[in-house]
């Protein structure tokens, strides 16, 4: 058996927790990650002894040494240096202790920032397609590729309109705990 593997690994920014467990339980396994490509679907893993740490993807679009350091002076560890405004950060902590598992966001307000961010990019994004989108169907003289361009446009908008309402459903049920959490 190889004692070191690659694996793609396909999930999108609104997946952040399921792509941190699944990183978890290949901890659990004994597979332990060395490395994340720049498209952050590309994990390389080395056999070792299963352990137990806690995987963090975390989305900023400004960073300043400030947040580095705090992140750092906190015992978590940076596998990668914010490729595409997401930084992966992993910190142990003990199996016997599901209680201690840490966590980056230390409060409600934190996580749905996060979120907002995260829906601000797809909406900028989404937005700057629209000239895309339509000097692509304007130019082309062909017909069948119009309509080729048009569908592949309003597929990649469904799918950012898609990621948006999940980001936002996420938020309210952030919301809905926090008030429940006062009372």
């Amino acid at each position: 058996m190889s004692s070191t593997k690659s694996v793609f690994r396909w999930w999108w920014i609104w997946q952040s927790e399921k792509i941190e467990e699944w990183l978890e339980e290949q901890e659990r396994q004994g597979w332990h990650l060395m490395e994340v490509k720049p498209n952050l679907m590309r994990f390389y893993f080395q056999k070792g002894e299963p352990r137990t740490i806690r995987y963090v993807f975390d989305y900023q679009t400004e960073v300043n040494d400030d947040y580095i350091m705090l992140y750092e002076d906190a015992g978590w560890e940076p596998l990668n240096n914010g490729k595409h405004s997401w930084y992966l950060w992993r910190k142990p902590y003990e199996a016997n202790k599901p209680e201690s598992r840490p966590e980056i966001y230390s409060d409600i307000d934190s996580m749905i920032q996060r979120n907002d961010r995260m829906k601000r990019t797809l909406i900028i994004v989404g937005l700057v397609l629209i000239p895309v989108m339509v000097t692509g169907v304007t130019v082309q003289s062909l017909w069948q590729v119009r309509l080729a361009f048009l569908i592949s446009y309003l597929c990649i908008w469904v799918l950012f309109m898609y990621g948006i309402n999940r980001l936002s459903a996420q938020n309210r049920k952030l919301r809905s705990r926090s008030v429940s959490s006062h009372r």
